[in-house]
């Protein structure tokens, strides 16, 4: 084991004697020591745990793995994300490290294991877990110190934060057209409480300042919670409507109970391009949209029944199907007790 600092040229001079006659394990590194794989609970900006370890809008975190399998490789490779967004790296190999910079050449912006003493190109070991988050947006390269002549590079795409100035879902209720739930750009995310089909179906359509570029066409995907883009129980690969102002992003396999947010990668409006966030929670049956499916949803669903739809009372026409009946009425019940984590 080498003792003390050496440089970072020092450094990949000893990896390189080490792939024609050492083993990983014995190659002269600058070792941490191993840290314990600790159980991590990621959490949301409202405190909700988030679902497949990804936080939800507006900030996301993104995971990659350090040497998988004993690998010389970082896995992806290759990651958009937004600006703001954290990416978490964590080792599967001992010996590594995450160094940014043009390869082979660290710049300092951003280093395992504590964004300290970048040049000193410091490894770590199986079980250590780094993460950095990106507040600008640019491209950002970075490299395994020990390995990156034998190819052990990474890089980071960061778009800019478009901001849409409007957000709904939208469905329609049969012969009484289109009716939209909307979704505040800010704050607790609003509840879409009507069915969505036999594959859980729902549109969202978002509405930016001025004229979408559909050449080429932004692509979506649900980047937390359970759903896909798509239609008909099948994903699309993130394929998405552009009209003008308005990008249309249909989803499928949404599961209830639960918020997810929808992230539409690679938007051109005007002079801009970047990423946009949207979140929606789901709960159905939630006729008064406060989280939580209860006495009170049933009572304000019977009190409608009959009613022709309006802005006002279209929540309660659970099914979509164009009339407020006993149908609705079942349908609220039957997810009663029910709310959104």
């Amino acid at each position: 084991m080498v003792q003390g600092s050496l440089s970072l040229g020092m450094i990949v001079a000893l990896a390189l004697l080490s792939t024609s006659g050492f083993s990983d394990g014995q190659t002269a590194v600058i070792s941490q020591n191993k840290q314990a794989v600790r159980s991590l609970t990621i959490v949301d900006q409202n405190g909700r745990v988030a679902l497949s370890g990804i936080a939800s809008a507006e900030s996301q975190l993104f995971d990659v793995t350090v040497a998988p399998g004993g690998s010389r490789v970082f896995s992806p490779n290759t990651l958009s994300i937004s600006a703001g967004d954290t990416v978490r790296w964590t080792w599967q190999g001992s010996g590594h490290s995450v160094t940014s910079g043009s390869p082979c050449t660290a710049d300092s912006q951003f280093c395992s294991p504590d964004d300290m003493n970048c040049s000193a190109g410091v490894l770590s070991d199986t079980g250590t877990i780094y993460t950095h988050t990106f507040e600008q947006a640019g491209d950002y390269s970075y490299f395994c110190v020990a390995h990156c002549l034998s190819g052990m590079t990474g890089t980071i795409h960061v778009a800019e934060i478009l901001q849409p100035t409007a957000a709904v879902s939208r469905k329609t209720h049969g012969a009484a057209g289109d009716f939209d739930v909307d979704l505040p750009l800010a704050g607790t995310p609003g509840v879409e409480c009507r069915t969505g089909g036999g594959t859980n179906d729902y549109t969202m359509v978002v509405t930016f300042d001025a004229t979408v570029s559909s050449s080429p066409p932004p692509l979506a995907k649900v980047t937390s919670g359970m759903g896909d883009v798509g239609s008909g129980g099948i994903p699309n690969g993130g394929t998405v409507v552009v009209n003008g102002d308005i990008v249309t992003v249909p989803l499928t396999n949404i599961a209830n109970a639960q918020t997810i947010n929808v992230r539409l990668n690679g938007v051109t409006v005007g002079a801009n391009t970047g990423n946009a966030d949207i979140s929606m929670s789901l709960l159905i049956g939630d006729s008064n949209g406060n989280g939580t499916v209860n006495a009170s949803d049933v009572a304000q669903t019977k009190g409608r029944i009959g009613q022709a739809l309006t802005t006002s009372n279209f929540r309660s026409d659970v099914n979509a199907n164009g009339a407020i009946n006993a149908g609705d009425v079942s349908i609220v019940k039957s997810h009663s007790g029910e709310s959104v984590p």
